[in-house]
């Protein structure tokens, strides 16, 4: 669920909603030109700080090195010196021209390229007119007024673009190109727009790859997209061109509008008339058809997080393009993983972590933890009848009358401390060692950990003290060592202290006390964690319908299949056989196996006189063959010292993996439905039990609703709501798949599923 004010929630339960926009982009890049784009430097003559491949790769400009052109240097601390040694350049400042007017040339990897359109980011130094020199001719542009420019010009035929300015905005100026795209972005907004719609699926179990479907319809005016009209934008879109959509709404009616993150998705298919032109994009995994080989069994295991990181690598993403829960580098995956697609293989391991895998709006991979974490509280020092673990337990706690200013009581609620350590009962909260003076301040400030088994997301916390409550204290989150959240909370003078913030995506909270009550210590009884959402779906404000339900059969028994691996007792044979043509050129080739094997070798089965077959690693011409690399499912063969183009039979050798099944049922009713779940990378005991309980919360509610509701842009596949029954009692939900329509105001609709416990 994405994060909005505060404003925005109470906006959005108003009976009569303000006006909602949205905003649509679609850029229609050639591909080719902008993939083989670059400059030659010394051709072009750049200043020695400039960046040659950054304007062509959609890369930020750093601070602005302040140089002597003129009206170009601001003193208002928005530009930086140049250093003295040039070698000390890490500022990115894209193209800039050595000469004043200098002129720049593009060139492409590619000829006789056909660009519709360009798209330039001079920066605030632009040319006010210029020229654009290319193979089919000379244009000349007046009456620049902005810093990024574009035109929706074609350029046929090309291999080259150079742009030579005339006139500067500031007179003698260098020309720069901060960023370059070879194309123009269509741009709709709500008076383009006439339906869009938005369908996101995901698995709260990751049984099933997500997935995220979008349908775009625009008027089609002046025949802006007729397939017949040849500067068309039509005839330059390609397939998995990026689509961004971005929600927009005016919470205060006076055109305050408060936007949401965009949802990036890429385009799949298009078509127009002369009325309307529709678009259809998808998510980022149905462009995704390549295969995971690289699985390894594994004695000493893996960490699930190395393989995660390994199967990313593996498709070609770079970091920025997924976010892997640091909770399973405590996870370790013994088998190997299958021969499957790289989604498939994603899918498998969140599975078999108690994860859920889906892609954030900007098109981020996410393995995420679906589950209430074990908890665990720690204090660096704490007094000798304090029990900092107990802050976490339900239940009553025992209190030792201490004397410390307004504290002890005489109502039966307290008793006295023990003089023996060991007859201290073991059912206390945390207690402070450090007493703060008469002011409340600490020589050292008392400090509480909870350490969360994965990370974490909660709506409120409550605090249970004791009698004489702490006035100030700081609440830190963190998630993976990152701080999250600095919450303060200052002049309390309750003993139950009720916080209504949201804590979101944590794994390790620290609470800090500042400040005491005077010549005490602090006492805290317990600690309660607030909802994990905040988001009600009621009757009268958001519900367009009365939700349907259905009930499945309940569970009967839940097994989970363990597959045990373990080396052959057999001989090494023959895995794989193929006749191949090999040549100097052609020396390598990779070669796959059907089951998991080990122990492999590679050899050329050789025909002799008479028939007999003899085996070898070289030939008699010399040539040798060898694995250069291996998994369990693949081999990569080398061909060395190959003097001419040959057919040859190769032959690898090795032994398959014998394999186990084990099952761990549960049984949970006495009648009913009977599961069987199987993940290949189950292989211990404990794997299966933890993934047993996790299945079972969510077969044992087996309840879902239909859902109609007023549309909200907010809302994720996958998020937890609260909803409300007809008994007015509520219900908790996670949606499983979220449909959001707009046709001038938002419409939605969910399919859900109870939730037993989170």
């Amino acid at each position: 669920m994405q994060k909005v004010s505060k404003a925005y929630k109470e906006a959005m339960k108003r009976p009569l909603r303000n006006r909602a926009y949205i905003h649509i982009s679609i850029g229609v890049i050639n591909q080719d030109a902008q993939k083989t784009a670059y400059t030659e430097i010394p051709e072009n003559s750049f200043t020695g700080y400039s960046s040659p491949a950054k304007p062509f790769n959609n890369y930020e400009i750093d601070s602005i090195y302040a140089t002597a052109e003129q009206g170009f240097a601001k003193t208002d601390g928005s530009m930086v010196f140049l250093p003295r040694d040039i070698r000390e350049v890490v500022m990115n400042n894209g193209l800039v021209t050595e000469s004043l007017l200098g002129s720049i040339e593009i060139r492409f990897g590619m000829t006789e390229l056909d660009i519709k359109g360009l798209t330039i980011d001079f920066g605030e130094a632009y040319p006010t007119a210029f020229i654009i020199e290319s193979d089919s001719g000379v244009r000349e542009y007046a009456g620049n007024t902005s810093a990024l420019w574009s035109t929706e010009d074609v350029f046929t035929g090309v291999s080259f673009l150079k742009i030579i300015p005339l006139s500067m905005v500031n007179g003698q100026g260098r020309l720069r190109i901060y960023k370059f795209l070879c194309g123009v972005g269509n741009v709709f907004t709500n008076k383009d727009v006439k339906s869009y719609s938005f369908k996101d699926s995901v698995s709260p179990i990751s049984d099933c790859i997500p997935s995220q479907d979008m349908s775009l319809t625009v008027y089609n005016y002046s025949l802006r997209y007729n397939i017949d009209n040849p500067e068309s934008a039509i005839h330059f879109m390609e397939l998995g061109q990026e689509i961004q959509v971005s929600f927009g709404y005016d919470v205060t009616g006076k055109g305050d509008i408060e936007w949401l993150g965009s949802n990036e998705v890429y385009l799949k298919s298009w078509d127009a008339d002369d009325k309307q032109a529709k678009f259809t994009a998808t998510d980022p995994f149905d462009n995704m058809k390549g295969v995971y080989y690289r699985g390894k069994y594994r004695k000493e295991g893996i960490t699930a997080y190395a393989l995660a990181l390994d199967i990313l690598e593996d498709m070609g993403l770079q970091e920025n393009e997924y976010s892997v829960d640091p909770y399973l580098r405590d996870i370790l995956i013994y088998n190997p993983m299958p021969a499957v697609s790289h989604v498939q293989a994603l899918q498998m391991l969140s599975n078999a972590c108690r994860c859920v895998l889906f892609q954030s709006r900007n098109k981020k991979i996410q393995i995420k933890s679906s589950f209430l974490p074990d908890m665990e509280a720690s204090a660096d020092t704490q007094a000798v009848h304090s029990h900092v673990e107990n802050v976490l337990k339900n239940g009553g706690r025992t209190t030792y009358a201490i004397a410390f200013r307004d504290f002890a009581k005489t109502d039966g609620s307290m008793i006295f401390l023990p003089r023996d350590r060991d007859e201290i009962l073991n059912d206390t909260g945390y207690i402070s060692d450090a007493v703060c003076d008469e002011n409340g301040e600490f020589r050292e400030n008392p400090i509480i950990t909870i350490v969360m088994e994965s990370a974490f997301t909660c709506y409120g916390l409550g605090f249970c003290f004791c009698s004489a409550a702490p006035e100030d204290f700081i609440i830190r989150t963190y998630n993976d060592e990152k701080l999250i959240c600095a919450f303060e909370v200052t002049g309390n003078k309750e003993a139950e202290c009720i916080l209504n913030q949201s804590f979101e995506d944590f794994d390790r909270m620290e609470i800090e006390f500042t400040k005491g009550y005077p010549d005490s210590r602090v006492v805290l009884d317990k600690m309660e964690f607030g909802d994990v959402t905040d988001y009600f779906l009621e009757y009268d404000r958001d519900l367009t319908a009365t939700p349907k339900g259905r009930k499945q059969e309940q569970l009967k028994s839940l097994s989970v299949v363990r597959t045990i691996y373990s080396e052959s007792t057999k001989e090494p044979g023959q895995i794989y056989s193929e006749e191949m043509v090999i040549s100097p050129q052609n020396n390598e080739r990779i070669v796959y196996f059907n089951k998991a094997s080990y122990g492999l070798s590679a050899e050329f089965a050789m025909e002799r006189e008479g028939g007999e077959v003899t085996y070898g690693d070289t030939l008699p011409d010399g040539t040798k063959i060898r694995i250069a690399e291996s998994s369990d499912f693949y081999a990569k063969l080398c061909f060395d010292h190959v003097t001419a183009e040959q057919m040859v039979q190769v032959v690898v050798n090795g032994k398959e993996y014998q394999t186990n099944e084990s099952r761990h049922t549960v049984l949970h009713n006495t009648t009913g439905e009977e599961v069987e779940w199987k993940n290949e990378l189950i292989s211990t005991v404990g794997q299966a039990e933890e993934l047993e309980e996790w299945l079972a919360e969510y077969y044992q509610a087996p309840v879902e609703y239909d859902v109609s509701y007023r549309g909200d842009p907010r809302v994720d596949a996958n998020d937890l709501f609260f909803l409300e029954l007809r008994s007015r009692e509520r219900a908790m939900i996670r949606c499983c798949q979220n449909e959001l329509k707009y046709n001038g105001a938002w419409s939605g609709k969910m399919k859900a599923r109870k939730v037993v416990s989170t």
